[in-house]
């Protein structure tokens, strides 16, 4: 696959709407958690990759060490170390992208750079996070039993994860365009990104909530000799049942 295709099907997403932006930047987000995964599980026994994941591991700590001093080590303040981690990343991924166009603006001005230089760029920063090493890093000792544990509430945590990666980009192309003129936000506009955004800390929240109890069923399951795919179903069944019935 060369770099010419990537360019020419990321022009073509950037002209996608936001919620098909969206869809195809949470379908590619697990595409990308599982080909990391598979690489560092096929790896990781002739290299140590999850020393790579350290500062991912330690920024965890560093929080849920905070948290836990003010609420003790319980189920809410696993939660809230888990949502205050994932959400610090996805602001910085947004900022990262928001940060982007005001450096190449000044940039392109003084001929330093080009809108080329700027799409190549935005480019290799959504193929970044979209791959998003670290975290299929990180579960590369885990069994594959383990790995259900990811997608409960990976549902809700890519959802985030995508949305900040999606505003971001748009952000990047309202602020400086990579084609065409500048386009000026209405009020109404403005409005709609950020309760857009306000998704982002809502679908985190939720998730973090959920980490925390697939967690708690994955190590009551091995723990009981139970069946972890088992385990989950009659978990979330009996959750659902009780919130629909």
């Amino acid at each position: 696959m060369s770099f010419e295709f990537l360019k020419k099907q990321f022009n073509e997403f950037l002209n996608l709407s936001f919620i098909n932006k969206f869809i195809v930047t949470y379908f590619l987000s697990w595409m990308g958690l599982s080909i990391t995964l598979l690489i560092s599980k096929l790896i990781n026994p002739i290299i140590n990759v999850e020393s790579a994941g350290v500062l991912t591991t330690a920024k965890y700590e560093v929080i849920s060490t905070a948290v836990s001093s003010q609420m003790g080590i319980n189920y809410f303040s696993i939660w809230y170390s888990y949502f205050i981690s994932n959400f610090l990343a996805c602001v910085t991924i947004f900022l990262v992208f928001v940060i982007l166009p005001y450096i190449y603006n000044r940039d392109i001005s003084k001929g330093k750079s080009t809108i080329k230089d700027y799409f190549d760029v935005l480019l290799f920063f959504y193929a970044l996070v979209v791959l998003n090493p670290l975290t299929g890093i990180l579960g590369a000792s885990l069994s594959f039993s383990d790995l259900l544990a990811i997608i409960p509430h990976g549902f809700f945590e890519y959802a985030g994860f995508s949305m900040s990666i999606v505003l971001g980009i748009e952000y990047s192309i309202y602020k400086l365009p990579v084609m065409g003129e500048k386009e000026v936000w209405t009020k109404k506009q403005k409005i709609k990104f950020l309760l857009k955004f306000l998704l982002i800390p809502i679908f985190l929240f939720i998730a973090g909530g959920m980490e925390t109890l697939d967690w708690i069923i994955v190590n009551y399951a091995k723990e009981n000799g139970l069946s972890i795919v088992k385990t989950f179903f009659e978990v979330y069944y009996n959750i659902l049942s009780s919130l629909l019935f």
